[in-house]
């Protein structure tokens, strides 16, 4: 049974708030009506309320809502208290350096990976920042490895929610996931052969604290034709070696 909602005004708030994502950066008042299923007055007065506080601001250009500065700066708080990130940055480094590809830090956050950062070959430009962005578990490296180590009801809340495809790739039938979940806690590293983005391939594996629970992911990815089994065995290699090295300071 679902637990009850006590302050059921704050809880229609924040619901208006997860409307705006990577996909949705700035929405109106009745996009977000349509969504929710609120009254357009009541959306009204709360993005306003929102709006007051920092917390959204209007784009003047087309009178749509974005996330306001303050979200920034609770972002920056966050990231900066984040230990796993800290203790990872070096490793991360590291490994793309070695690698010459781009290496991902990621946490679970229900059915998804949010992403917490990445790093890029030092004789590379910086890719785009990654904090923040969501991905599915079922279809990225860092999601995969994460999930494989999760209790197994994971899966089976993932799977119940649909598995849509999104390259042909894509793992989308149930019995084949859970397989595949196998088979990564059997090598110890996971795989994602393009089953997130065309052209992508990454290598995975999960970060366990000291109670062996899952507290994030680090994955290699770069472009599928640089990922032959030798450079995926090499890089689960050097993989383990990090995720061995910061046991007990996560």
């Amino acid at each position: 049974m679902a637990e009850e909602i006590k302050v059921k005004s704050l809880y229609k708030a924040l619901r208006i708030m997860d409307c705006f994502t990577v996909q949705s950066p700035e929405l109106g008042i009745t996009e977000i009506s349509e969504h929710l299923g609120l009254y357009k007055s009541n959306v009204h007065n709360i993005v306003d309320t929102f709006v007051k506080a920092g917390y959204l601001e209007q784009n003047p250009e087309n009178e749509k809502y974005r996330l306001g500065i303050k979200i920034l700066e609770l972002g920056n708080v966050i990231s900066s208290n984040m230990n796993i990130r800290r203790t990872m940055l070096p490793y991360m480094q590291e490994l793309a350096d070695y690698s010459n590809e781009t290496v991902y830090l990621g946490m679970p956050s229900e059915s998804e990976v949010i992403y917490l950062d990445s790093s890029s070959p030092k004789n590379q430009l910086s890719t785009r920042s990654m904090l923040g962005v969501k991905a599915p578990l079922y279809c990225t490296g860092i999601g995969k490895a994460m999930m494989a180590f999760m209790p197994a009801e994971t899966a089976g809340a993932v799977c119940a929610k649909g598995l849509k495809k999104y390259t042909d790739q894509t793992i989308a039938e149930p019995e084949a996931l859970l397989a595949e979940l196998a088979a990564i806690r059997s090598r110890g590293y996971s795989i994602d052969n393009m089953e997130h983005e065309y052209g992508i391939k990454c290598v995975g594996m999960p970060i366990l604290n000291q109670k062996k629970q899952v507290v994030a992911g680090i994955s290699v990815s770069g472009p599928s034709l640089r990922f032959d089994e030798d450079k995926i065995r090499d890089y689960a290699l050097k993989l383990t070696g990090i995720v061995q090295s910061i046991e007990g300071k996560v």
